[in-house]
């Protein structure tokens, strides 16, 4: 049997376990760890995410502002004196001194009320349909960050498993260099490439900080709560047509919906303009009450003796009760600079409306098929990584080690294959991390979520409904992948 020189065995045993460690760090499965359960943190997101109490406590305030909106105006009660001259209180002596009480209420012409009251039904409906859009957007947003995250983390362990491989390079290198059979420059190299990669760790570490911190905020906690390993992403293909996801988009968008809300909103408006030129009436009642003294004649009384005397004149005091009624109506004599003016302000907001409505859906329809051909190209890429890419380089990696240990190669070919080899990897997943955001993007305009129930727009009494957070989070994404 023909031995290996001891100076080649030197060279061929790191570059040996150079390709296994290789081999073994490229073909295990994810590493086991605790990981972060998405359903647990949409669920989050949809109970405790200010922006959405916000948004919750928006549409409550218009719910309020309907029966206002609905109810007549204040009644007026007043009270009034005349008096006499100015030198002394003559109410009961002089026929002219008099109070008077006297309660009004105006009633707008009818019609005006209910107008104003489907303007603010209105109003409450588009804040409640622009929550339900805040709500599938905040869930995308989770989602988002949720795989963002996932990429941070992979790539830090890609990073860390190319670090042992160059080690093993190093040591290899070391060994040829050490039998006279290479460059210095070739361990020098690969030194020079793990200063590199610790520069890169770094930069990415710095990345998943700051994509803890935003995930944090969107889930209502603290910025510095510490988070676990997100879970890998589905390899699934996604299922749905971009004629589907546009043919829901048309109805279920909640963007859409909302404008389509504003649109009914300024058609309401251009009603009550309309009735501000009907006047209104005012109805008013009084009572007033005056009084004064009239002088009586002398009457004739019988004396002592029996003789009949003049008694002294006497002041008797009167009393007099009145009460009025009277109905007064608004004449709009400048209808010209107000209420033609109001019109010609709510017929342009409706058209404002309509052209906006029509804007709105061209951009849902764009971003649909943005983030559709997105998914796809994300799709094929992770395709062709899993099914060629991948397996050739790693292939032509292990060719250029064992060349490299024969002594027929140089440290470039392999230490370049090694970054092709690893570099295509970190794309691999993100590829798969893109496809699940561009899953999720396209589940936030189309106005729906697979296996998650998110609250409706609007409940029975009118309000944003509400549902248990164990509800919310019930099935976050049915793509994600569950922890081996």
């Amino acid at each position: 049997m023909t031995k290996t020189p001891a100076p080649l065995r030197l060279i061929v045993l790191p570059l040996a376990c150079c390709a296994a460690v290789c081999a073994c760090l490229l073909l295990s499965p994810a590493r086991a760890a605790e990981t972060l359960d998405l359903n647990a943190l949409v669920g989050e997101a949809l109970k405790n995410n200010p922006e959405l109490s916000a948004g919750q406590h928006r549409v409550t305030s218009a719910r309020h502002r309907i029966p206002q909106a609905k109810a007549l105006p204040d009644p007026s009660v007043s009270a009034g004196y005349t008096n006499t001259g100015l030198s002394q209180y003559t109410f009961g002596n002089s026929y002219d001194a008099l109070w008077a009480f006297g309660v009004s209420q105006t009633v707008p012409f009818p019609g005006k009320l209910v107008q104003k009251g489907r303007v603010a039904e209105k109003e409450m409906e588009t804040l409640g349909l622009q929550l339900h859009a805040l709500r599938l957007s905040t869930v995308a947003r989770v989602k988002e960050l949720y795989y963002d995250l996932f990429t941070a983390h992979r790539t830090i362990e890609i990073l860390e498993d190319k670090a042992k491989l160059l080690e093993q390079v190093e040591k290899a290198a070391l060994a040829r260099y050490a039998s006279g059979l290479g460059d210095q420059r070739d361990a020098v190299m690969a030194q020079t490439e793990k200063y590199m990669l610790a520069e890169k760790e770094q930069m990415v570490r710095q990345r998943l900080s700051t994509l803890e911190g935003m995930l944090n905020s969107v889930l209502g906690r603290e910025v510095n709560s510490p988070l676990a390993k997100p879970a890998e992403p589905s390899k699934a293909p996604y299922k749905r047509s971009l004629e589907d996801l546009l043919v829901k988009a048309s109805f279920d968008s909640p963007d859409t919906k909302a404008r389509m809300k504003k649109v009914e909103r300024a058609e309401a408006k251009v009603s009550q303009s309309k009735a501000e030129f009907v006047p209104d009436v005012t109805l008013s009642a009084g009572y007033s009450q005056k009084g004064w003294k009239v002088a009586q004649e002398p009457q004739a009384v019988t004396g002592p003796d029996g003789s009949e005397l003049l008694g002294p004149a006497g002041i008797k005091q009167k009393w007099q009760d009145m009460w009025s009624a009277g109905v007064s109506v608004t004449v709009p004599l400048y209808f010209f600079v107000k209420q033609a003016e109001g019109l010609k302000e709510s017929r342009a907001d409706l058209a404002e409306s309509r052209y906006d409505l029509e804007a709105g859906k061209n951009l849902v329809a764009a971003a649909i098929r943005e983030n559709y051909a997105a998914l796809q190209s994300a799709e094929k890429l992770s395709e062709l990584f899993a099914s060629g890419t991948l397996p050739k380089t790693r292939q032509d990696f292990q060719l250029a080690a064992a060349s490299y240990a024969g002594g027929k190669g140089d440290i470039y070919a392999v230490v370049a294959r090694l970054k092709s080899l690893l570099d295509y990897e970190a794309q691999y997943w993100i590829q798969l991390a893109e496809k699940q955001k561009a899953i999720a993007r396209l589940e936030s305009l189309a106005g729906f979520s697979d296996g998650l129930n998110i609250p409706k727009p609007l409940d029975d009494n009118g309000g944003s409904a509400k549902e248990s957070p164990k509800e919310a989070a019930s099935g976050a994404h049915s793509a994600q992948a569950k922890p081996k």
